[in-house]
């Protein structure tokens, strides 16, 4: 990495802080020049607004929740443990990625050209994975799906629905063990088996 891209990553960390504490809207690019340690005119020539700044942190913030997913899930062979570590290593990256969160979840940025854009990929994304974890459980004969897209719809929709407690830092044991009864209900289903 050359001296211009380690300032560059110096300040979309610093402005994911601030971003992340103050929200987009009340950040300012002097709050970014600070908590980088550097001078406005600095950050100005690295990025030529707040929004690009955003769109940088952001994009960042999804990148390491998509390395952190696939890390957890790589080595696991089983789809049931698959889709266990996927629930468990989306909801890990998800809590720390405060910007992606609200890139993706609030209307209040939608005047950001690149909002869509990201919301698009990162949902594509992510019934993209979901989707391989199904297809393998049924060529494994662990899963009876009959529509994959289908159900990819409704587990990432079941899915995003843990998104809400860990923004309110309800006490993650409690998530966790929300997460841990929706994969009982998706594997062996609600219905008795008498």
């Amino acid at each position: 990495m050359d001296k211009k891209d380690i300032k560059r990553d110096k300040i979309i960390s610093s402005a994911a802080k601030v971003f992340g504490r103050e929200g987009f809207r009340k950040t300012r690019m002097n709050d970014i020049a600070k908590e980088a340690g550097m001078g406005k005119s600095s950050i100005y020539h690295y990025f030529i607004s707040k929004e690009e700044i955003f769109e940088a942190v952001v994009e960042k913030e999804a990148n390491y929740l998509k390395s952190e997913i696939i890390n957890a899930t790589r080595e696991v062979n089983d789809p049931c443990k698959r889709m266990k570590a996927y629930v468990f290593a989306r909801m890990k990256a998800f809590n720390t990625s405060i910007n992606l969160y609200n890139a993706v979840k609030t209307n209040y940025l939608n005047h950001l050209p690149f909002i869509e854009r990201v919301r698009k990929k990162y949902d594509k994304e992510e019934k993209k994975m979901v989707s391989a974890i199904l297809k393998d459980g049924i060529r494994k004969k662990i899963f009876a799906v009959s529509n994959v897209e289908l159900a990819t719809i409704a587990i990432v929709t079941a899915i995003k629905g843990l998104e809400i407690p860990m923004l309110i830092k309800e006490n993650t044991t409690e998530t966790e063990r929300r997460a841990e009864q929706l994969l009982t209900f998706l594997f062996y289903g609600i219905t008795s088996k008498s």
